[in-house]
């Protein structure tokens, strides 16, 4: 019998995409690491059923290579885990439009190649699923990408801050059309904004009065030295914050975001979390932690849950945003809610108790 498959693409091939790759694989491998994440299985999906059909980048290291060869190109950072087997995916090149400003110019090179046609290439791919995973702040390259899913009915993940699931405008399209859209911004799977807000989670249903607190962090990868740029990183940053005021309210004082760029540090993200709350007679409590990650798996580790879900939300022909996946997996979703709620949405959309 024939495995049930789920053919994505993917639109950036960078240090996500390289921990999505390396990690099908990885599981392929060793099968007992498999009853180690969180969801070994979605409905009647593994992670080995994931399978790339079509990739799209702009980087001249990875256009014309197969996708497994791609992921290792020099200006991606995540380490390499596991010998990746040839996917007979060639990564072509997607439109450029504004993927590429500010720092990113001075370390990437555009390749020559014409552009492809992305509809066409989801369509004779038999795609699925698009994933966007772009640099933060390349909203027209982001749109076009999702106009691409809409118009060739592929369901739409968007892995960046940038706002499709969370925009009336674009979930009514999806809506209308009656293809899933997944979305904003994703969600590692022990990053910063899921650990501080677990943090303020627990301190607040203990009582604990929120006044001060800031998760700050350094890293190597391209995405930080993307956010250099002024303008992305406050765009980014303010994601970040809105996402922890909205269960939290707008009364404490907060900062969230990437602080600086380190080249040495490579694919990983040393994060800090400082919390000053009242407690019992005002007493003062606080909180200085310090957590350190690999981006590129943190982000697949999430990822491969999404696309399972995204999969069984076909399968059940939902359409437009899916409110519990979106809240899972993703700092600005369309519908917000504590940490532990968004679990249990989760949860209960895969065993059909939830309709999105």
């Amino acid at each position: 019998m024939k495995e049930d498959i789920i053919k994505i693409a993917i639109a950036g091939v960078g240090n996500c995409a390289s921990g999505l790759i390396q990690g099908i694989d990885y599981l392929q491998t060793y099968e007992e690491k498999r009853k180690k994440l969180l969801h070994p299985k979605i409905s009647s999906y593994e992670v080995k059923n994931i399978e790339i059909v079509a990739a799209f980048d702009v980087d001249k290291e990875k256009v014309g290579k197969d996708v497994s060869e791609a992921i290792f190109a020099p200006i991606n950072s995540t380490p390499k885990f596991i010998d990746v087997e040839q996917k007979n995916v060639t990564v072509v090149k997607g439109p450029l439009k504004d993927g590429l400003t500010g720092h990113l110019q001075e370390v990437i090179k555009v390749a020559e190649n014409p552009e492809a046609d992305v509809t066409k290439i989801l369509q004779e791919s038999g795609a699925e699923i698009l994933i966007c995973a772009l640099p933060t702040g390349a909203e027209e390259a982001v749109k076009a990408y999702a106009q691409a899913a809409l118009d060739t009915e592929v369901a739409f993940i968007n892995c960046t801050p940038t706002l499709i699931a969370s925009n009336p405008e674009w979930a009514r399209k999806f809506k209308k059309s009656n293809i899933c859209l997944i979305g904003d911004d994703l969600q590692s799977l022990a990053g910063g904004t899921v650990l501080h807000k677990g943090f303020l989670d627990v301190l607040k249903e203990q009582g604990v009065k929120i006044k001060d607190t800031y998760q700050l962090d350094v890293a190597g990868g391209l995405e930080t030295l993307n956010t250099l740029d002024d303008e992305r990183k406050q765009y980014k940053r303010e994601v970040k914050e809105r996402t922890i005021r909205e269960s939290f309210g707008n009364d404490i004082n907060l900062a969230s975001g990437t602080s600086d760029y380190l080249e040495f540090l490579g694919n990983r993200r040393i994060g800090h979390f400082w919390i000053l709350g009242e407690g019992f007679m005002d007493m003062p409590i606080k909180i200085d932690i310090r957590l350190e990650t690999l981006d590129g798996p943190n982000a697949a580790g999430t990822l491969v849950d999404v696309i399972r879900a995204t999969k069984l939300a076909i399968n059940r022909a939902g359409s437009g945003p899916i409110s519990s996946i979106c809240a899972y997996g993703f700092k600005a979703p369309p519908v917000t809610t504590e940490r532990h709620t968004a679990h249990q949405w989760f949860n209960e959309y895969l065993e059909g108790i939830r309709s999105d």
